[in-house]
């Protein structure tokens, strides 16, 4: 390990505002490995630790220390004689590959401890932030592998976060045929912010109000946590998050009943509009959450002094004719030319906001009703181009500080956020002995936060990962229209 990370330069690497938007969160997944073929030598730990550095020679970023002022400007100081070198840990467990599968990889059946960070980036061994973290756990009788692995989103996206997992099990792969590792063709991929910069375009558009407001409405809350340290902010968010009641689950989609959904809207759609996947996925989503937080508010009403106090201070999250927002999240890379081409990691994603009327989502779920929402996020999403984009970093930029603002005004508004990463390439990560059989985000996030994921090519369609407040979430488990469109995992 110190002679790979000892190859590495001292280098500064200023990240963007759109880095520091998502920055609170780590990107957590666990991904699991069945030795299915009984090989003696499954996965060894010393090749994987061994493939992990030279990786990071690619990703220099990853062994880099967080600097950032009280403004919200940031960077990644790599510093070759005082590098932040990753966790990586492995532990054996008394669990068997098959006990795992048979729970159908419900988090319960998880050995003690094998998530080594939560949902929020904070600070860990050291009192530093690691910009990587992984263990891994072999099961009973060498029956398999759960590697788990996270990367704060300070420094990647999804799709970054993949493609060094991915690099790294490519250079894992080299490793175990045994051929020299200068063979092995180079990276291609970039982590330089410049790249966003120059493809810009020039003439920017107009962003819709919602959005800006989201970016530009600040308080004494926002400013103050954009103020403090990364570190200070970790530990503030992550203990705000573990004093809040949040339950998680994971839905299944099929294809099959995707079909159906599309059937029931068909009717109420015309032959010249496009409704996609996403389009009913996030339409569903939105009204399903959003009925689950209305029948939620005659509870809260009557729910003591501290939510009688709470719903003076904030009476938008519980007047059942407030609004409810809908932001989801979207991704620069396919909508800036050359962004794909270029392999960039950094992050790229921001969200684009969809406000309604709580009462008019929180109707009964048809055909007809989720054909109008879906109808409002394909209208909504197909005004995110170039010019979009670049007047929302525009926005961005003028107030490095601005990036703490959503994270604020959840204290006062009703929201989902939906990231659709249905196109992360979670299941490509092949070790030298076959792709996961499953993969899992973590426990909880944060409440109101939705992911729509990908599940093993075999099988097909969706995987929706799903995390409330334990009152919203027993009235989505009630739900009958979302409860017969899809399966209930764990």
């Amino acid at each position: 390990m110190d002679t790979l990370l000892g190859t590495i330069r001292s280098q500064t690497i200023d990240l963007c505002t759109v880095d520091t938007i998502s920055s609170f969160a780590n990107i957590p997944y666990y991904f699991y490995y069945a030795n299915d073929a009984d090989k003696p030598e499954f996965m060894p730990t010393d090749l994987l630790r061994e493939s992990f550095f030279a990786t990071l020679l690619e990703f220099p970023i990853l062994v880099g220390h967080l600097v950032m002022d009280s403004s919200g400007r940031a960077k990644v100081v790599v510093d070759r004689d005082n590098l932040n070198v990753p966790e990586f840990l492995e532990s054996h467990s008394g669990v068997h590959f098959r006990d795992l599968q048979a729970a159908k990889f419900a988090w319960g059946a998880l050995p003690d401890g094998v998530a080594t960070v939560g949902s929020m980036t904070t600070a860990g061994a050291g009192g530093v932030i690691k910009f990587a973290n992984v263990h891994v756990v072999r099961l009973r009788d060498n029956s398999g592998v759960v590697i788990f692995a996270n990367i704060p989103h300070y420094v990647v996206d999804g799709v970054g976060y993949c493609a060094f997992i991915n690099r790294w099990a490519e250079v894992c792969r080299w490793m175990l045929s045994g051929e020299p590792s200068g063979e092995l063709p180079a990276y291609q991929g970039s982590f330089s912010r410049n790249i966003l910069s120059k493809l810009l375009p020039g003439d920017c558009g107009e962003l819709d109000d919602s959005t800006r407001e989201l970016f530009t409405t600040s308080g004494l809350m926002s400013k103050w946590l954009a103020w403090i340290s990364p570190k200070t902010r970790g530990t503030v968010l992550s203990t705000a998050a573990a004093l809040t009641s949040i339950k998680g689950h994971v839905f299944y989609l099929s294809a099959r009943r995707l079909a159906t959904l599309h059937t029931l809207v068909q009717e109420y759609v015309s032959s010249n509009e496009r409704i996609t996947d996403n389009d009913i996925l996030t339409a569903l989503i939105s009204m399903a959450v959003a009925q689950s937080e209305a029948e939620c508010r005659p509870e809260a009403a009557v729910g003591g002094y501290l939510t009688s106090l709470a719903s003076y201070l904030a009476p938008s999250l519980f007047a059942q004719d407030g609004d409810f927002t809908t932001e989801f999240v979207c991704d620069a890379r396919p909508r800036l030319n050359g962004l794909s081409a270029a392999r960039f990691t950094g992050n790229t994603v921001f969200v684009r906001c969809l406000v309604s009327q709580l009462k008019s989502l929180a109707g009964g779920i048809d055909g007809q009703s989720l054909a109008r929402e879906a109808k409002r996020v394909r209208q909504s999403i197909s005004g995110v181009d170039a010019q979009y984009i670049g007047q929302l970093f525009g926005t961005l930029n003028a107030d490095p500080s601005c990036f703490m603002c959503p994270i604020a005004q959840t204290f006062t508004k009703t929201t989902v956020v939906i990231s659709n990463q249905s196109r992360f390439t979670l299941y490509g990560a092949d070790f030298g002995n076959g792709i996961p059989t499953w993969v899992s985000p973590i426990k909880t996030f944060y409440a109101n936060f939705v992911s729509i994921l990908p599940v093993h090519p075999s099988t097909g369609g969706f995987a929706l990962y799903v995390t409330l407040s334990k009152q919203v979430m027993a009235k989505l488990l009630q739900n009958e229209f979302w409860m017969s469109a899809l399966e209930l995992l764990y």
